[in-house]
């Protein structure tokens, strides 16, 4: 039923908005509704009629998987049966360009070298996904194609760390603890680790000893 469908969507900037705001012409009886961030996920259930959760997630770089952890969580609890996770980066404004630059974050050589002694900064990109998540114990998805599952998740937060946009390998490595723990994992049997590897000399070691403090070996 359209009530037990969840939207969910990570967002995090107003590139077109904050371009027309130069241009009061622009500034017409849809503009709000065509330029706030909750308007996203909202325009996905109103389109289709879906009147589960709809919520806009804005997290910074995180927001995709945050999105995807509120989804996981709806769903694990029974309040959904299924749900859309979708997001889309698109890069409309030169002025995110400019202070993350001033801020020297971005490659001057425009190459992410992550965990390289090379790393000068990451680089920005555009990309889009949508995912259906549903449970996989649900008989009314029997016999359709299964893509990998999601075993558990969690969320934390650095709380007051060495710098506002600065991460803590100490809190990183407490949420894998936690993770783990919470369900029986054993850090040597994981295959894979997707880091958040934004190439620069502070973000990596953080990661790397996050991920290496926990028994993850460097071929992961």
């Amino acid at each position: 039923a359209e009530d037990h469908v969840g939207v969910y969507v990570p967002a995090s900037a107003l590139d077109y908005a904050n371009e027309s705001l130069f241009d009061p012409n622009v500034a017409t009886g849809h503009f709000m509704t065509g330029n706030t961030l909750s308007i996203i996920s909202n325009r996905l259930s109103y389109i289709f009629d879906l009147k589960g959760p709809s919520f806009t997630v804005d997290t910074a770089c995180s927001s995709s998987l945050v999105a995807l952890h509120e989804a996981y969580r709806a769903l694990s609890s029974g309040r959904i049966d299924c749900a859309i996770v979708a997001g889309v980066n698109v890069l409309d404004s030169p002025f995110p360009f400019v202070g993350f630059a001033q801020a020297t974050m971005l490659s001057p050589d425009g190459q992410c070298k992550a965990f390289d002694a090379n790393g000068n900064g990451y680089v920005r990109s555009e990309g889009g996904v949508a995912l259906v998540i549903k449970r996989k114990d649900d008989p009314r998805w029997k016999g359709q194609r299964s893509h990998p599952d999601i075993v558990y998740g969690d969320v934390n937060s650095d709380g007051r760390s060495v710098g506002m946009s600065l991460p803590s390998d100490v809190e990183q490595a407490h949420l894998l603890d936690r993770v783990y723990k919470t369900h029986g994992i054993e850090p040597n049997q994981l295959a894979f680790v997707e880091a958040h590897g934004i190439g620069n000399q502070l973000g990596d070691p953080k990661a790397k000893f996050s991920t290496q403090s926990r028994g993850i070996r460097d071929s992961r």
